[in-house]
């Protein structure tokens, strides 16, 4: 119940059509209904203005594509002895190897471990890289 997240993901949405130039009738018939439970009474409005004589409430939900709502890369965060020291942007499917290949080539890392012996490598996909070091 936390609409104001919802509300924040259609402003940026708006954001991104006005940046975009303009709308299908399908894509604002869309937003619309999602629109809906926010705001009916002006969307019921807009469904009529949009040629439909049925209620905008009562027409059934858009369907998406999943495979559309997975982000391509996900953002890593790299620490040494569980300190925060970078944040690097890789790919979503990087494996384990690739995110501690990733997080030794960092400039700030490969320098704060420079001299150290690595005792563990942590991993956690799609969320951090942590090193122990002596």
């Amino acid at each position: 119940m936390k609409f104001n997240t919802a509300i924040a993901a259609m402003m940026t949405l708006i954001n991104e059509i006005a940046e975009h130039g303009s709308l299908t009738k399908e894509e604002y018939e869309t937003f619309t209904l999602i629109l809906c439970p926010f705001a009916p009474h002006i969307c019921e409005e807009v469904w009529q203005w949009l040629g439909h004589d049925t209620l905008c409430s009562l027409a059934s939900w858009p369907s998406y594509d999943e495979s559309k709502c997975v982000d391509a890369t996900v953002q890593i965060a790299f620490q040494i002895m569980g300190k925060l020291r970078g944040t690097v942007s890789v790919p979503a499917d990087a494996t384990k190897e690739d995110l501690i290949a990733a997080a030794k080539a960092d400039p700030r890392i490969a320098s704060l471990l420079e001299g150290k012996q690595i005792v563990k490598e942590i991993v956690v996909p799609g969320k951090l890289v942590n090193f122990v070091a002596k």
